[in-house]
């Protein structure tokens, strides 16, 4: 395979310019990230399904469902001002169902949900309910395959009702899923929970009709396969989801961090677990084109910072390793575990 770094401009777009391309009809999305001064432009384009914008809290607009953010900041020094940007060649369906706002078109769904967790005893309460409704909605819409989930919420390392938070999610996640299907672990979705300071619990998603393959790291252990020190309930996902559509194939890549085996490298020094990050990174993809027999290019990246970090000294060692042309966006969060000061998820395409 080919290193990570890759700085032609022309396998690597700009900013403004599609990520998960080619935009068929055969493929069922493409995503870009777009400056965000172009916002109204991109609102007037009806191939556009979902724009993200990134800030310090969440939002939810009531008068255009295509748009949501999440309070994630980007980070600072590293500001673009970015928007995410989803686009479909395909008819598309909106919809707004159990709490859930959709889009959905004869491919692929794609929805998202904003819970306040006051309503509920604990995140894990919260976390439950959330991945119950999501169940429910991609059985009932027949796209009972997900690929992908985003996580978003405050205070994921503190502790609530004597556990973690982030466990006390992914110990709500567990019971949800294990309660649809005590063999979920052979078809877990790529996913990222990042903390932020913006209350309650976000979570978007992309599901299919028909599955993906679950990928792992051979320098990781499976999430799904903690041992107990971890958390009473393993994390449930795969670290990347490989799908073939009819034009093209897209990796979905989890959140990565500085982890060898199950356990954290490099305390205390952010271009140390930086370095580690990408090791993981360039070993998914050797392994994922491994399998597919065909060569997935890193086409994005989202790094998450911890917020008393330089933003600065990060983006330069990304120019070095990745390149200045792959698109990126840096926002500012906290990482699943207190010792890990950043992590990287990303979005890998093959023709």
């Amino acid at each position: 395979m080919a290193p990570l770094r890759q700085t032609d401009p022309e396998a690597m777009p700009s900013l403004s310019t599609s990520i998960a391309d080619p935009a068929r009809d055969d493929v069922p999305f493409e995503v870009a990230y777009v400056a965000a001064d172009e916002r109204a432009r991109v609102l007037a384009d009806d191939t556009v399904f979902a724009v993200i914008e990134f800030a310090d809290r969440h939002g939810l607009d009531e008068a255009d469902h295509r748009r949501f953010t999440i309070g994630l900041p980007e980070a600072e020094g590293a500001k673009v001002h970015a928007l995410e940007v989803w686009r479909s060649h395909k008819p598309v369906t909106y919809d707004y169902v159990d709490g859930i706002t959709l889009a959905r078109n004869e491919d692929m769904l794609f929805a998202r949900l904003l819970l306040e967790e006051s309503r509920y005893t604990d995140l894990d309460a919260a976390t439950f309910d959330a991945y119950q409704r999501i169940g429910r909605l991609t059985r009932n819409l027949n796209y009972p395959h997900m690929l992908r989930t985003w996580n978003y919420f405050p205070g994921i390392n503190d502790p609530q009702n004597g556990l973690e938070r982030y466990r006390a999610f992914s110990q709500g996640r567990y019971r949800a899923l294990v309660n649809v299907n005590p063999e979920f672990e052979t078809t877990l979705p790529a996913a990222c929970a990042i903390g932020t300071r913006a209350p309650g619990l976000l979570i978007y998603f992309l599901a299919a009709k028909t599955p993906g393959i679950q990928i792992e790291n051979p320098r990781q252990v499976s999430a799904f396969r903690y041992p107990p020190q971890y958390g009473p309930r393993s994390p449930s996902f795969s670290r990347a989801v490989l799908k073939r559509w009819t034009g093209a194939s897209h990796l979905f890549i989890s959140g990565t961090a500085s982890i060898v085996g199950h356990v954290s490298r490099h305390p205390r020094d952010p271009l140390a677990q930086l370095d580690e990050t990408l090791a993981n990174l360039e070993a998914l993809l050797n392994h994922a084109n491994r399998f597919l027999q065909a060569s997935i290019r890193l086409a994005s990246i989202k790094l998450y910072l911890r917020p008393d970090l330089r933003a600065a000294d990060v983006q330069q060692r990304l120019d070095e390793r990745l390149g200045r042309d792959l698109p990126r966006l840096l926002l500012t969060g906290d990482i699943c575990r207190d010792d890990l000061l950043l992590e990287i998820e990303g979005l890998g395409v093959s023709p």
